[in-house]
């Protein structure tokens, strides 16, 4: 979550600004489950990194990401900042006050799971397309005060958001795959007491 990255823009993608109905029905759940996996493409290694997890959006409290692979590792982003606990329970409380670029990833990754686009203006120039069998793609472009983390981001995904691609400026790059959609799942009394921070 802490960092990005964006693709290449295909020409026939880039005509476009995003229907509102495109992603409507993201718009209208309040609280989804799902499972990810995480690939990430550092140029200074030779081999991906590889995680994986449970995610939990909920538009109430935030976003609650539990990765399980290869370390335990939950963080929790809210209005009140960023919550990390590891493996061994230890708790780290970021506000974002302290840590402003975190927070601002978490704002973004947040608004992005719930198809809020317009929660991106100002940060990036939408874009998207419609497919086939209700499948669409999503191009963000950075604005000149995101450019300097973000290089683009392609998002595709039908009833929810299904992949999300970044590439930053450094070169690197993350894929992140959503699968095993829960809507509508009520939060445990865990994940409602890490998104709360207590």
């Amino acid at each position: 979550m802490r960092r990005a990255a964006w693709l290449v823009l295909a020409p026939a993608l880039c005509a476009q600004t995003v229907p509102e109905a495109l992603t409507a029905h993201l718009k209208a759940t309040s609280i989804l489950h799902a499972d990810f996996t995480q690939t990430r493409r550092l140029a200074a290694l030779s081999r991906p990194l590889k995680s994986s997890g449970s995610l939990v959006v909920s538009r109430e409290l935030g976003v609650l990401w539990r990765m399980a692979r290869p370390l335990p590792l939950t963080v929790a982003a809210g209005p009140k900042g960023v919550l990390e606990v590891d493996g061994a329970g230890r708790r780290t409380l970021r506000t974002a006050k302290d840590t402003p670029m975190v927070a601002r990833m978490g704002e973004i990754m947040k608004s992005l799971l719930e198809g809020r686009w317009s929660a991106l203006d100002g940060l990036f120039t939408v874009k998207g397309e419609s497919g086939k069998d209700g499948a669409w793609t999503i191009l963000l472009t950075p604005a000149p005060q995101t450019a300097a983390f973000i290089k683009a981001v392609r998002i595709r995904g039908a009833a929810f958001i299904e992949t999300i691609h970044v590439d930053e400026p450094s070169g690197d790059s993350m894929d992140l795959t959503f699968l095993n959609f829960r809507p509508e799942v009520p939060l445990t009394a865990e994940e409602r007491r890490l998104l709360a921070f207590e």
